[in-house]
């Protein structure tokens, strides 16, 4: 199908639409600190509305006639495995015979290999005022409020499962979250869930996706990079998706063979139960990242950082796209070739229809329509002009909790949002960026049409919001508060250090370092109530009338964006924008649960941001030292710009310092200790949850400690400590 815009023209971005000022009370006042936006200033622009780069049956999923999605598999039941071993191996001391670990691959980000980009000049770093207490700077509640917590996965989980890759630590534990109206279900790194009923009583041990996908049998592995979800439609279904690489765990699984760039090894897997219940059984499809070898840098395609969301008739997925080979190369000769959106029929999956006739021939009612951003200009330029740079990345589906919180509208409509700063996402020097977009789907219903034939009105675009709240995460990890670390007090010893120059030690011992915060793109959207709500890491400078010079800590900026005006006219307003951060400390890893409700006070949306809180208490030593890596949360209201209150809760304290290998493996080169590259929140069943990454347990001390598994109880690893909790609030 050809490509064609029907609104605009993205070859001359700068000129498309006119700018739209956002009307009178549309927009709260915005956290009234030297970063502010007023209203007046923000303004936005049509990206333009195009015709998918295909639609048709899945079976196709590309014009060259290649295959997008095979499937389904029947999986079993795992509920024989709910409160059994799940797949643990023994873990005993001793039971590897050396330090083994896996870090698993960072949201991949391009590499500029020629070629310039026009960039936006370097954006200054939002500042807010802490002394005196103003907007944007938060009070810390060291109490759980109302929230209701547990312990979810931790290292012990995974490395413990026999699917793991030989056993072995892994870092970090990104997360997903998903809810039903009985059933809670955290999924984790390097690919297990958890189930928990809605009080959070555990109703399983970890199961692995391997056993949920079927995957070993058939020569797969699970390679992580997890999302979860249920849907309330067709009888109620679990989807859980998780990359997927050909080759054995016990041959090194995706470490040997998509992570290490083996041509046509990298698929995405997706897992649907026939039912209502987490279980399963599941329906399995695998998306080919592959699919068409027309695509620059194919067969050497990764499908990396997948989310999913759901609408009434679709079942959306995205992912980002890297050439992994550097002789296959990706638009313009570069590293990258920009975010791929997808959009199955949701009732083909939830049915586990064929992608494939038993005659061969496509099942003329499972359908796709594919949106490749990489060939989409942005402001900046083109992703083949600028050699994988100026590349729409990280555009993230929207999720609503339920069928009530759907948009109808246009056909069935589905949103994706984005920030912008490309060089970020480029692994260049961040410049900061003050603009976000907002991405729909309209039409998909479609997708419910016969070989697709009512998708001639399936439509993709876009809406730019420039003089937005500024971001800018340089890159700045989030510190810690000092504490006990014995594997980096022999990480001489466990072989993670690296000699500063020839004929000299290695270091001992190793010092403890902040946590990666990743940069500042979104990683989670939320749908609920008309509204569109992201988030994002940026750094904040606090200023305090007792200091010379501000703190810069890490901070969040999150964005409101009503679709009730696109119902109406095509176009996105913006509700609200603010800031958090806490005095003192950093927060990082946002992720937000709108709910939908109204708020008793006139109508509001109400919703909860949930990151990690950590920190050293800069200078003056605050809240005795700092916090170790803990879970917190706060409140928002739709028109809030900034947590209600001013103040954020810790939902679960953090007991140690991260001490895992990524810590230290390196020293003294400089490192980059991972952190959950994503955390997790929902709505359901009227009750925020929401999940992310904190220490559980003291760190032990030798001779309890010893770099081996089983060490401490089973409350860590030899190499490695993290745990998560998992936790609920009421509206």
């Amino acid at each position: 199908m050809p490509r064609r815009a029907i609104i605009g023209s993205l070859a001359a971005l700068p000129l498309i639409g006119a700018l739209i000022s956002i009307p009178a009370g549309a927009l709260a006042s915005p956290a009234a600190t030297t970063a502010s936006v007023r209203a007046s200033a923000v303004t936005s622009s049509s990206l333009g509305t195009f015709t998918p780069t295909f639609t048709g049956p899945a079976a196709t999923g590309c014009p060259s006639g290649c295959s997008l999605l095979t499937g389904p598999f029947l999986s079993p039941s795992t509920a024989s495995l709910a409160a059994g071993a799940a797949g643990h191996a023994a873990s005993a001391a001793g039971q590897a015979a050396g330090p083994s670990d896996e870090l698993m691959p960072p949201p991949r980000r391009p590499h500029a290999t020629h070629g310039a980009i026009r960039r936006n000049a370097a954006t200054a770093l939002p500042s807010v005022s802490c002394q005196p207490l103003g907007p944007g700077c938060d009070q810390i509640n060291p109490s759980a409020g109302d929230a209701v917590g547990v312990k979810g996965l931790k290292v012990v989980d995974s490395s413990g499962l026999s699917t793991n890759v030989t056993g072995r630590d892994n870092e970090p534990p990104d997360q997903g979250l998903c809810a039903s109206n009985r059933y809670v279900v955290e999924s984790d790194n390097i690919g297990e869930v958890l189930v928990f009923d809605k009080a959070l009583n555990r109703k399983s041990a970890p199961i692995p996706l391997d056993t949920i996908m079927g995957l070993t049998p058939r020569g797969l592995s699970s390679g992580g990079d997890i999302s979860c979800a249920f849907d309330y439609s067709n009888g109620g279904h679990w989807f859980f998706t998780e990359f997927v690489s050909k080759g054995l765990t016990a041959n090194g699984g995706p470490f040997s063979n998509c992570f290490a760039a083996v041509a046509n090894t990298c698929f995405e897997g997706i897992a649907v139960t026939t039912g209502p219940d987490p279980f399963g059984p599941y329906n399995v499809y695998l998306a080919n990242a592959n699919y068409n070898p027309a695509e620059p840098g194919a067969p050497f395609l990764l499908n990396d950082f997948t989310k999913i969301g759901l609408t009434r008739d679709a079942f959306l997925m995205f992912y980002d796209e890297f050439p992994q080979n550097a002789g296959a190369p990706g638009f313009g000769g570069g590293g990258f070739n920009g975010a791929q959106e997808f959009a199955y029929s949701k009732r083909a999956l939830e049915t586990g229809q064929p992608v494939s006739l038993g005659n061969g021939q496509p099942n003329p009612f499972f359908n796709v329509a594919i949106e490749n951003m990489g060939t989409l200009a942005t402001p900046d330029g083109t992703c083949a002009g600028t050699a994988g740079v100026a590349c729409w990345a990280a555009a993230i589906p929207a999720m609503p909790p339920d069928p009530t919180q759907f948009d109808n509208s246009h056909g069935g409509s589905g949103f994706m949002l984005a920030s912008l700063d490309f060089n970020s996402f480029a692994g260049l020097t961040p410049s900061g960026d003050n603009r976000i977009a907002v991405f729909d789907w309209t039409g998909l219903r479609g997708l419910n049409s016969p070989n697709c034939v009512g998708c001639g009105d399936l439509q993709f675009g876009g809406q730019l919001f420039s003089n937005v709240l500024p971001y800018n995460d340089e890159g700045q990890n989030a510190a810690q508060k000092a504490g006990p670390i014995p594997l980096g007090d022999m990480c001489g010893a466990a072989g993670l250090s690296v000699s500063p120059a020839p004929g000299v030690q290695p270091p001992a011992s190793c010092p403890e370092n902040g946590l990666t915060t990743n940069g500042d793109f979104m990683t989670q959207v939320s749908q609920a109530g008309g509204q569109l709500w992201g988030a994002t890491n940026t750094q904040i400078n606090q200023t305090f009338t007792a200091q010379a010079a501000p703190e810069t800590r890490q901070g969040i900026v999150y964005w409101v964006i009503a679709t009730g005006s696109f119902d109406r006219s095509r176009t996105f307003g913006l509700t609200s924008q603010g800031y958090a951060s806490a005095a003192h400390e950093d927060l990082n890893m946002p992720a937000i649960a709108a709910s939908g409700l109204p708020f008793q006070d006139g109508g509001n949306g109400r919703a909860v941001i949930t990151f990690t809180l950590s920190g050293n208490g800069g200078p003056t030593g605050a809240d005795n030292g700092g916090f170790f890596p803990s879970t917190a949360y706060g409140r928002l209201s739709s028109t809030s710009a900034g947590l209600l209150g001013s103040t954020l809760n810790v939902a679960d304290l953090g007991q140690a310092p991260q001490d895992g290998f990524t810590e230290y493996r390196g020293f003294p080169i400089a490192t980059g200790p991972r952190w959950g590259d994503y955390s997790a929140a929902v709505f359901s069943g009227g009750k925020f949850y929401f999940a992310n990454e904190y220490i559980q347990f003291p760190n032990c001390q030798p001779p309890q400690f010893t770099v081996t598994h089983a060490t401490c109880g089973g409350t860590r690893d030899g190499l490695a400590n993290w745990g998560t909790s998992v936790n609920f609030a009421e509206p």
